[in-house]
């Protein structure tokens, strides 16, 4: 009995936990500045992440069950330029913003093999150093790609 309470009372914990930390997202998300988001944007690009990264959630394979809801392929080519990858050699970004959060990304960005070990992605430190905004841009844009960013299918 005693561990059916303590399971009980863990549960309600995770989902309170849960319930926090989705609402948090969803206010995050909606404080973003939409010109460090285009900046992030304009990094994105110009440091070549779309080389080993996806923003595009394939309807085949593990794809949604792994990244969440597939991209809507009307929407995915409505970009300028459109941003659903070369290869896939790190894990997609379509919905990163829901999944990690700005600190995550921000010690990934500057030191990959000490949060993921073994990663072959190529620090980006010299975004964060001598008050370089292109480095906090990418973090705004990075939380801004989540499920209500694009249109879903």
């Amino acid at each position: 009995m005693k561990w059916a309470r303590i399971l009980f009372y863990l549960a309600v914990a995770l989902s309170a936990a849960s319930a926090f930390q989705w609402r948090l997202n969803q206010e995050t998300a909606q404080a973003l500045p939409a010109d460090l988001v285009a900046l992030g944007r304009q990094v994105y690009i110009s440091e070549g992440c779309i080389h080993c990264h996806s923003q595009f959630v394939r309807p085949v394979g593990q794809d949604m069950e792994i990244w969440g809801p597939r991209t809507a392929v009307e929407q995915a080519l409505s970009q300028e330029p459109v941003l659903i990858g070369n290869r896939r050699q790190g894990p997609d970004l379509a919905n990163v913003g829901q999944r990690r959060n700005a600190g995550w990304n921000r010690l990934h960005l500057v030191e990959p093999s000490a949060i993921v070990p073994g990663s072959r992605m190529p620090s980006y430190r010299h975004l964060f150093e001598s008050n370089n905004e292109r480095g906090e841009a990418l973090l705004v844009y990075l939380l801004s790609l989540r499920p209500s960013t694009f249109n879903r299918e």
